[in-house]
């Protein structure tokens, strides 16, 4: 029992993550605020946000932004990826990006937040189904 109780605890570290996460989002053309947050195998948890600029192809997602957060502070693999958003769903790239380091399937929340309530609603599907056919990181 307590096992279940320490895993619900990290979902909802891992949600509040990304919440807080989105908050900080710079998103001055879209108005579209995305938070994301990962956990990896050690534990740790890693927030990212969605990061505009006015060359759009120069932006840069939340899911990705966490990612590259983690990576960075020498954690790459994956055991959960939240996104929060109005209607939360990962772009094809972040997509991939999820999948390169995802040797296990991670768990995957796509959370669903309304501006005017604060109601959230929670999908949980898995990175491996979200992208069928996905490039294949290489064999080392």
């Amino acid at each position: 029992m307590s096992n279940l109780r320490a895993k619900k605890r990290a979902v909802e570290r891992l949600i509040e993550t990304a919440v807080q996460a989105q908050k900080r989002a710079y998103c001055p053309y879209s108005r579209y605020p995305v938070g994301a947050a990962v956990l990896t195998e050690t534990g740790r948890v890693f927030p990212g946000c969605n990061v505009e600029n006015a060359s759009y192809g120069l932006a840069m997602c939340a899911e990705r932004a966490a990612i590259y957060h983690a990576v960075a502070s020498g954690h790459d693999a994956l055991k959960a990826v939240c996104v929060v958003g109005t209607a939360a769903k990962p772009c094809g790239a972040c997509r991939q990006v999820m999948y390169e380091f995802s040797d296990k399937d991670p768990a995957l929340y796509l959370v669903a937040l309304s501006p005017a309530t604060g109601r959230r609603t929670v999908v949980k599907p898995t990175v491996f189904k979200l992208l069928p056919m996905a490039f294949e990181p290489l064999a080392s």
